[in-house]
């Protein structure tokens, strides 16, 4: 093992400087749900800015608090709406992080093709858990929503039309719509003839490159997500359909890669990767929890 070793040195400067960019690269292309969700507050919560952002909701955003003119063309007094403002908190109090170490005399004998394998590693498994705790929380994630469909049973068109009319009915906007689903539950909207179609025909020669990992194509309004790391409920997933203006989450230390020599415990070389986010639910109407396979 000694052709193309890692020194001490290269070490040192390679994996924490290097490493910490690609690992947010590959962190970003493994997230599904994550990038679905409300980032607006996140540059109110930057490295150095506390922990906690209030987020605004106003109680005037009804169409009963929109006047018209009772004597049109006369400049009639204008009626003033009283400005409730209600706000939901948004604390930063989540750390993830992965972290591997390896005796000294191992990392001196250490081939490229491994380390690179290890350091990819700690991204792909933050992304994961990052995903897993929005699809399982019951006060931040979508644990939080209304339940619809049934556990470990086909998801229907009526149940997908059930989601979306309740998106409709609270006025969520037509854009940002999102259904998430497990691999199972793809497996059931696969045997429904029409919204197989609708999927093939949205993705087929027109897919963005906006589009974010896990993109299936778009049913009625919404666009369709899948992912391996939902909630399991009791023996089925919980599934989603909900707007991005949902959930909101800020991140507020990006995947980030530390290195330390440990003496004290017989000579080791520590590595950890690290993230720090929070995330609350604002809108729970603005979304709904869709059980299923």
């Amino acid at each position: 093992m000694a052709s193309g070793d890692f020194t001490k040195t290269t070490m040192d400067k390679w994996l924490p400087e290097v490493w910490s960019p690609v690992a947010t690269i590959t962190y970003r292309a493994n997230t599904v749900f994550v990038p679905l969700l409300d980032h607006r507050w996140e540059p109110e919560l930057g490295v150095g800015r506390g922990d906690v952002v209030n987020i605004p909701g106003f109680s005037q955003n009804q169409r009963t608090d929109t006047n018209t003119r009772s004597t049109f063309g006369t400049g009639a007094a204008l009626t003033f709406t009283v400005v409730t403002e209600g706000q939901t908190t948004l604390n930063v109090d989540k750390m993830a992080y992965h972290a591997w170490r390896m005796p000294v005399e191992m990392s001196l004998q250490t081939m490229k093709p491994y380390e690179s394998l290890l350091m990819e590693g700690v991204p792909q498994s933050l992304a994961l858990q990052i995903d897993n705790y929005f699809a399982s929380d019951g006060t931040d994630g979508i644990d939080a929503f209304t339940d619809i469909g049934a556990d470990n049973v086909d998801i229907t068109d009526d149940v997908i039309l059930e989601g979306e009319t309740n998106l409709n009915n609270v006025n969520a906007p037509l854009e940002d719509r999102w259904m998430l689903i497990s691999p199972a539950s793809r497996g059931s909207l696969m045997q429904i003839e029409v919204l197989r179609n609708q999927l093939f025909a949205n993705t087929v020669g027109n897919l963005s490159g906006a589009k974010g990992a896990g993109f299936l194509g778009k049913i009625y309004t919404l666009n369709v997500y899948m992912s391996n790391n939902l909630e399991t409920v009791t023996s089925g997933k919980r599934n989603a359909i909900f707007h991005r203006e949902a959930i909101a989450i800020a991140v507020q230390q990006e995947v980030k890669i530390e290195k330390g020599l440990n003496i004290a415990d017989g000579i080791f070389n520590e590595f950890v990767g690290y993230l720090v986010y929070g995330g609350v639910v604002v809108k729970s109407t603005f979304g709904r929890s869709v059980l299923g396979k």
